[in-house]
């Protein structure tokens, strides 16, 4: 899937469903399959992310991906999306910059500080299952992404995967005139 993602930046869709999920890891992460018995094995054996094959069984059994609510799972620029979709995470593809500004900005209207998440996880993960469950929650959490080593060949070395659920992508664009990302100071170092 993400040797596809410089397509979707150039204006094409990527869409997913239960019979094309592009790997069985994203069909998976997608919510559309369980996790394969062996894929801890794999996880440890082969990619060697994790130490035993116990490891790897325990992160496939906490994964927990929801079901999508729909159909088609679908991977687009957010400007080509008619009204009708419903959106359900929001990704962004920052490079360090950018990233700063939105954790800043994800911390902006909380007394927490920890309002986004690092976890170990795989590309499809940080950008689907793990936001995809915060947008349930009292104060969904963002994510930082893109991460896995076996995907960032395909994305370019400065760039970090940013995901939020879309109820929070709209409280953070709702904050951003009376935070920091409409002053000078944060103004001028994006310029």
């Amino acid at each position: 899937m993400f040797k596809h993602i410089e397509d979707v930046t150039k204006g094409n869709k990527i869409s997913f469903s239960r019979n094309s999920s592009g790997c069985s890891g994203a069909a998976c992460y997608f919510g559309f399959t369980q996790p394969n018995e062996k894929a801890g094995g794999f996880l440890a054996s082969e990619e060697k992310y994790k130490e035993n094959i116990a490891y790897g069984n325990e992160f496939y059994n906490q994964i927990k991906a929801e079901e999508p609510r729909k159909k088609y799972l679908i991977l687009s620029k957010l400007e080509q999306i008619k009204d009708n979709i419903s959106i359900e995470v929001v990704n962004y593809w920052v490079n360090p910059l950018g990233l700063s500004g939105l954790v800043t900005l994800s911390n902006f209207d909380s007394p927490e500080n920890n309002n986004v998440t690092v976890p170990f996880a795989s590309g499809c993960q940080s950008m689907w299952t793990i936001p995809y469950k915060e947008k349930n929650k009292k104060q969904p959490r963002a994510t930082v992404g893109a991460l896995d080593p076996a995907m960032r060949k395909y994305i370019a070395s400065n760039t970090i995967l940013f995901s939020v659920p879309s109820i929070r992508f709209k409280s953070m664009a709702e904050n951003i005139k009376k935070s920091f990302a409409s002053e000078n100071n944060w103004l001028s170092l994006i310029k």
